[in-house]
């Protein structure tokens, strides 16, 4: 269905383009070509007095507060008389003005000398930047993205912003003009320049995107527009039409200036609010931002801003109110251009937003041939320009009789290493706007050089990914990209220029999976087209046709590595709307290549330092095992007479299932426990700390009969304790009183007996070896009881059995 065209819309913008042109240009005219000079001074609106007079004013005899009375014999009744005056009077004659410093005080003649007016390289540079440049590239940017999208109001805003903002210097060059026009220029002129403060609230709420609904934020920000933005505005065209009026008639328009005049403090500290508004909304947004294209472009445009406000309202407002004089009364020119000329950073900066970072999605209309070669003549011309304004400057510098000749020769070397300067930066900037706007220009060497420069050293996949997209988005102009990765499924890991991708996924066995991964090449998309792949292809079904319209795909970029398809990156039409071509497929290859590379790299170090963490992890809970075990070994020795004894253990890892116990009992016994617990690690030490808690809850009742507190401890363990996991054990008691020693050995190594005689340990005999016999009969076990390691299974404590046809466990 054909879309209707906004017919209205664009004739409003003709219009409003006529009436800009019938403005800016005679007003530019009387600017650039105005060739005499008089003292500075202003008038009071609604008012004959003086509002302002410069040095040379007060020096010729006009001062602050004086009332003119009458210009060149005429009464004086509007700030006209005097605009006509000056036009109308060439240089080397004079301006007769009769004054009074109030009405007490005689009149008094005061002759302005009219003369024409020196080539001052700063008064040019200002005039060409503040009256010229700037004007001209606010008009531009305006109309254009207003040409470009009729229908959405930010586009509106933006225009009058840039109709606003070239106006906050004020000019009486338009008073000059035949009656009627005059009139209409000073209300035109007068309400653009008011109304910015509040333009300038609203656009910094709203671009480039609404201020979020944050809290009580974006509530206080309605306040706000409704209490101070509105009523600035209101009183702004009030302004303008005070303005004009005063024009002929300074005591027509003393009633509106009464009646407006009580609140001029208020609007003026409305003024800076609102303007500062701008500055505080780009701060809070980029603060909150969660999108890194929404944070880089609100990033570029405050500090752009910032920039290019900060000397201007030095100068033209902080220095005024610390001081109370103006600058135009203390500062020599040169400050002055110095601290106005970085305002037209300004527009320059919106437009580098809007138009290089996509900040509105402005198409571009003109082909890319036609737009490259616009761009680079107007590069030459820009260089072309400041050349001979250089060699202008010079000029009238060298061609001043006040200067001698050092200073004539200096100025010259000056000029000629400024046009020197100036070739050598039109060079930079053509290889600029070839990098930054064409990449038909660019080398795709130097792509895939500063690609894999900045992913070199990225280990992070969502950095990766968001460098990549960005690198392809700004080198080719390709407004949607997005990345999808998975193992099973694809899914968008980064997505750009799409409001949402919740619901697109591939699976890994769709047709399109398929297709990148066995040709592993990158793939053209004809939605269109019955003959292409993903309809002569039998595993692309409707589905994901659909999800590929969703993407706007014209391109598929596989990331692959060997055999592993690791996932594949979509890119939508150009902006160009020119296709891809055999070099831009190769050189998207190599970068999807560079990039499947690098994301196989940054997994393996994720992994990497995920096993890392864990080992160490790990460690530190060996460590911490290792220190508990350690406790749960004798730290003190019990106190036996007539006994020395010891203890020690060395596991072979850090923790492990070996123990030894002593323990104090009733009656100054001691108890002496030795185990083995089967495997190595935690799991051993937990089923020994087992062991040893059963044991000691067993051994303090001091038990007579040692079978059966094992055999009581014996059950526990096997309770507490796996299927594949065992333990041999000998426990004994010392009864220093006899010397005697009971014990039961559970399946453990036997004890034995050395003896030390006439100096030296002797081998046991086969006598003095504790025998099986000797045990059964000391520890009076119960029938059926076998101590013994079993003879089926050959476990120790684990295996006795209490019945000889008990099944081995």
């Amino acid at each position: 269905m054909p879309v209707k065209r906004p017919i209205v819309r664009y004739a409003l913008l003709a219009l409003l383009f006529a009436i800009t042109v019938a403005y800016e240009v005679p007003y530019l005219h009387d600017i650039l070509w105005d060739k005499t000079s008089v003292p500075f001074f202003t008038m009071e609106l609604a008012s004959n007095k003086v509002a302002i007079a410069s040095k040379e004013a007060a020096q010729a005899g006009v001062h602050k507060g004086d009332e003119v009375l009458s210009i060149k014999g005429r009464a004086y009744r509007g700030l006209s008389d005097w605009a006509e005056a000056f036009d109308h009077t060439p240089a080397g004659q004079n301006i007769a003005l009769v004054v009074r410093s109030n009405p007490s005080s005689p009149e008094r003649t005061v002759v302005l000398p009219v003369r024409a007016k020196r080539a001052d390289s700063w008064q040019i540079i200002g005039d060409v930047t503040l009256y010229f440049l700037l004007p001209g590239v606010c008009i531009v940017l305006g109309f254009w993205v207003a040409v470009q999208r009729p229908r959405d109001p930010m586009a509106w805003l933006l225009l009058a912003l840039m109709l606003a903002f070239p106006h906050i210097f004020e000019s009486s060059k338009a008073q000059a003009w035949p009656p009627g026009w005059r009139e209409a220029a000073v209300f035109y002129h007068v309400s653009r320049g008011g109304i910015l403060p509040a333009v300038m609230f609203l656009f910094g709420r709203f671009f480039p995107e609404p201020f979020p609904a944050v809290g009580r934020l974006d509530t206080i920000w309605k306040i706000q527009q409704w209490v101070l933005a509105a009523p600035f505005a209101v009183f702004a065209i009030l302004g303008a039409i005070e303005s004009a009026i005063d024009l002929s008639s300074y005591r027509s328009a003393i009633p509106l200036e009464h009646a407006t005049h009580p609140f001029d403090r208020v609007l003026q500290v409305f003024g800076y609010l609102l303007i500062g508004s701008f500055f505080a909304a780009m701060g809070t947004k980029y603060g909150v931002s969660r999108s890194p294209d929404a944070g880089r472009r609100l990033r570029i445009l405050y500090w752009g801003a910032t920039l290019a406000w900060t000397p201007a309202l030095i100068v033209l407002v902080l220095y005024p109110r610390f001081f109370g004089k103006t600058a135009a009364e203390v500062l020599p020119q040169w400050a002055i251009v110095m601290a106005l000329v970085p305002l037209i950073l300004f527009p320059l900066t919106l437009a580098y937003v809007i138009v290089v970072q996509k900040a509105m999605g402005v198409g571009v209309a003109l082909r890319q041939g036609l737009q490259y070669g616009l761009a680079r003549g107007g590069v030459r011309l820009l260089q072309r320009g400041a050349v001979a304004a250089a060699i202008v400057a010079a000029v009238a510098m060298a061609s001043n009789p006040g200067r001698n000749r050092p200073q004539k020769i200096t100025v010259i070397a000056i000029a000629v290493t400024a046009v020197f300067s100036v070739r050598r930066g039109g060079e930079w900037l053509r290889t600029w706007v070839d990098r930054r706007f064409f990449r038909e220009a660019y080398d795709a060497e130097q792509v895939l050089m500063d690609l894999s420069e900045q992913v070199r050293a990225m280990g992070d996949p969502k950095s990766l990914l968001e460098t990549v997209a960005a690198h392809i988005s700004d080198t080719m102009h390709v407004p949607q990209i997005a990345v999808l990765l998975g193992s099973e499924t694809y899914r968008p890991a980064l997505a750009l220029g799409y409001p949402e991708l919740a619901d697109v996924s591939f699976s890994r066995t769709t047709g399109t999976a398929k297709v990148l991964r066995e040709q592993k090449e990158p793939a053209r998309v004809y939605l269109n087209d019955l003959d292409s792949w993903l309809y002569r292809e039998e595993n692309v079904s409707d589905e994901e046709r659909g999800k590929l319209a969703i993407l706007c795909s014209e391109l598929l970029l596989p990331l692959a590595v060997r055999d592993k398809l690791l996932g594949f990156i979509s890119l939508g039409p150009k902006k160009s709307e020119e296709p891809y071509t055999g070099s831009d497929l190769r050189l998207l290859k190599s970068v999807a290549a560079q990039t499947g590379m690098a994301l196989e790299n940054a997994n393996l170090m994720r992994e990497i330092a995920d096993e890392v963490a864990q080992r160490e992890r790990l460690n530190r809970e060996v460590e911490i095992a290792r220190e508990v075990q350690e406790r749960l070994f004798p730290q003190k020795l019990p106190a036996i007479a007539g006994l020395d004894y010891a203890g020690h253990c060395r596991p072979a890892l850090g923790v492990g299932g070996d123990y030894y116990d002593f323990l104090a009992l009733p009656r100054g016994h001691l108890g002496v426990a030795i185990g083995d617990v089967s495997g190595k690690g935690i799991a051993a030490a937990l089923m020994m700390a087992t062991l040893q808690a059963s044991l000691r809850g067993e051994a303090t009742r001091a038990p007579e009969n040692l079978a059966a507190a094992v055999a009581n401890v014996n059950r526990l363990v096997f309770e507490a304790s796996a299927d594949n996991r065992y333990a041999t054990f000998f426990y004994g008691q010392y009864e220093p009183a006899t010397g005697k020693f009971d014990y039961v050995n559970a399946g453990h190594n036997p004890p034995m007996l050395f003896r030390h005689a006439h100096g030296q340990w002797d081998r046991p005999a086969s006598g003095d070896r504790w025998h099986r016999d000797r045990v059964d009969r000391e520890l009076r076990l119960p029938a059926g009881f076998n101590p013994a390691r079993c003879g089926r299974c050959s476990r120790g404590l684990h295996g006795w059995h209490q019945r000889s046809d008990e099944p081995c466990r």
